[in-house]
């Protein structure tokens, strides 16, 4: 069965073998564990003679909160990449199990972290100096052709300076206001930038409340550099030299922490030890505890049951453990278990969502139709080439985590596809089909440019097979948890009514009017038994009859709009050839420049090509994405499951090997 089947574990063990009970159960990887307890197994509930426990993990968190401080400051002065792509392609350490099981002695967690952290300190210091001399750099610099001492222009007896940013369109104003209400006053436009006037005035101290309600009223913005004694020259230039030695400081400080980069691949290594700890301290409090026994609870796939009895009861004969099948109200864990060849389409379902336990796994069905719908966007022969070795030239040279390794497997798969499709719809690059020799137009393959219809059938013959199978799950579903009866009135007569469509276009494409006349046949059944049976649990015969009547009206209404949606499948292998064919034709009008043409030939045919593979691959896969998540899981997926989450060693960026 793809979907695993489960059993409640429960065990009921001694305090004193607590720490060797959870060390096994996270060696077997085996239990998916659960609260017990109506406060989470770590109350005090006198009725039960349970006692508060609480698991100890401060020191742990700790430990872990300054790993992950360093490794983020290696991150800050590294040369790490985000986004899509970097993401599968993470630093990965890789060790044997012994090696990982003591990463904490390899390294003296509380001296690195006391050094890089006064390293981080004395860095953010220097940043700080650093932005507060831009700033000053930034007001300073308009006022660049002031070269006189600025402490004798603020420090004069009977005149006042002041410096002020004025709008250009007052400027006019300014000075005529300034001639005829401060008469006893000087100034001078020392720059002009933009839309503003940076100025410099010298004002007589009578005339200094003239000045202030003048600078008001044409929206004069001061400027006060009352702490500087300099020409602005020299200040800049102090400044500039201050700015310098700060950011020389800080390339050094920076270079002492790259110096400790070679300590990555063991913090990494750590960081996972610690949570793998964590992750057991915590478990812990998912277990009811009285003064001397504790109980824990869980799911176990059926098969490992007996190894998981065997593996626990070596801690001695206190220890019980039992195992029983899920009850009505049980709601188990989702554990999905197919072959090799369809598991990297569990991807597609993970993106989805997990079926339940009472639903029919929807991977195999997912995995042949998606990527034959890719393939058929895509259609080409040279980019199912190109994907194929490139995803898997990808899964054989990159160091990678095992779903990264599916998801490539995936679109090799589609790649595979993608040729197939080519072959048949006679896709080369976008080579037009009267271009192509004769042995790549045989019988059988047709010219989607050209003679459209038959791949138009195609994409509305899978479409009408896809939501048929699942109409199909729904109503195995239906008789396994309901009854066979209704099963077949609700789903089966629609099958009916679609399996006669079918015959019938089978014989008028064949001309064989038994054919035809045994699909009418059919198909009108299935209308009656739509009409009759597809409301079958409605109480009254007028409930069941108008009810069938409305069922067959939605069913025509909504088989006509799920079939149509397939033939994007079309659609979107059109789009890749006429793109494909677009580059072709506009490389091949610079054929004839002299010298040159070449070139532009290769990079016209290059960069078309790439972009016409790039965006038509995102089509390829978001696409026939939605057709299994809208067309066919609306026909009987609910989801919902949990997923099978046991109590295991668990690691992201480090690989363990066995040597």
């Amino acid at each position: 069965m793809p979907i695993a089947r489960m059993q409640k574990v429960s065990v009921l063990a001694p305090v004193g073998v607590r720490e060797e009970l959870v060390d096994r159960l996270h060696r077997l990887g085996a239990v998916h564990l659960v609260e017990l307890g109506s406060d989470g197994g770590t109350g005090d509930d006198p009725a039960l003679g349970t006692v508060p426990f609480e698991p100890e993990t401060r020191q742990l968190r700790l430990a872990l909160a300054r790993t992950e401080f360093i490794l983020q400051l290696f991150e800050r002065f590294g040369d790490a990449k985000t986004g899509l792509i970097s993401g599968f392609l993470q630093e990965k350490v890789h060790l044997t199990l012994e090696e990982f099981l003591v990463a904490e002695r390899e390294i003296d967690l509380p001296v690195v972290y006391r050094e890089l952290e006064d390293l981080d300190i004395r860095i953010r210091q220097v940043e700080g100096e650093i932005s507060r001399l831009e700033e000053e750099l930034e007001v300073l610099e308009p006022w660049k052709n002031l070269d006189y001492p600025l402490a004798e222009a603020y420090g004069m007896e009977d005149v006042e300076f002041h410096l002020g940013v004025l709008p250009h369109q007052y400027l006019e104003d300014w000075d005529r206001e300034m001639e005829s209400r401060c008469p006893l006053s000087a100034w001078e436009a020392v720059e002009r930038r933009a839309e503003k006037a940076y100025l410099a005035a010298v004002v007589h101290r009578e005339n200094a409340a003239e000045f202030s309600s003048l600078a008001s009223e044409l929206e004069l913005e001061r400027v006060e550099l009352h702490e500087r004694e300099l020409p602005v020259p020299d200040e800049i230039s102090i400044t500039r030299e201050r700015l310098e030695a700060a950011r020389k400081k800080r390339k050094e400080l920076e270079e002492r922490i790259r110096e400790r980069f070679s300590l990555k691949p063991k913090l990494l290594a750590l960081k996972e030890y610690l949570e793998n700890l964590l992750q057991k301290e915590e478990v812990k409090g998912k277990f009811l505890h009285t003064r001397r026994t504790m109980a824990l609870q869980g799911w176990v796939e059926e098969a490992r049951a007996e190894e998981i009895r065997n593996e626990l009861e070596e801690i001695g004969d206190p220890v019980d453990v039992e195992f029983d099948p899920p009850g009505e109200e049980d709601i188990a864990p989702t554990l999905l278990v197919n072959r090799r060849l369809i598991r990297p389409a569990e991807t597609l379902i993970n993106l989805f969502g997990l079926p339940n336990m009472s639903e029919t796994d929807p991977t195999p069905f997912v995995a042949p139709f998606f990527i034959l719908f890719f393939g058929m966007c895509l259609g080409d022969v040279g980019y199912g080439v190109i994907l194929t070795l490139a995803f898997w030239l990808a899964m054989k040279k990159l160091d990678v985590s095992e779903n990264a390794r599916r998801f490539f497997r995936l679109f090799m798969y589609c790649g595979i596809a993608t040729i197939f499709v080519g072959v048949f719809t006679r896709g080369y690059f976008g080579i037009e089909g009267d271009s192509l020799p004769g042995f790549l137009k045989f019988p059988g393959t047709v010219d989607v440019l050209n003679d459209p219809i038959p791949i138009m059938l195609v994409s509305a013959a899978l479409g009408l097979i896809h939501i048929s199978i699942g109409v199909a799950i729904e109503m195995y579903d239906n008789m396994r948890h309901n009854s066979i009866w209704v099963g077949f009135c609700e789903q089966g007569t629609t099958l009916l009514l679609w399996l006669g469509i079918a015959v019938m276009a089978v014989g008028a494409g064949v001309k064989v009017d038994a054919i035809q006349s045994a699909g009418m046949f059919i198909m009108i059944a299935g209308i009656a038994g739509v009409i009759l049976l597809s409301n079958i649990g409605s109480k009254s015969l007028a409930g069941k009859f108008f009810g069938g009547l409305y069922n067959m009206y939605g069913l025509l209404a909504s088989t006509i709009g799920d079939v149509a949606s397939y033939l994007r499948l079309y659609a979107l292998g059109l789009a890749t050839v006429a793109i494909g064919s677009v580059v072709n034709r506009m490389a091949g009008m610079t054929w004839g420049i002299p010298v040159l043409g070449v070139v532009f030939l290769a990079v016209i045919l290059l960069g078309g090509h790439a972009f016409n593979l790039a965006i038509n691959f995102l089509s390829a896969f978001v696409h026939p994405l939605r057709l299994q998540y809208v067309e066919f899981f609306g026909k009987f997926y609910e989801d919902g499951g949990e997923p099978f989450a046991p109590l295991a060693l668990r690691t992201n960026r480090v690989v363990i090997e066995d040597r």
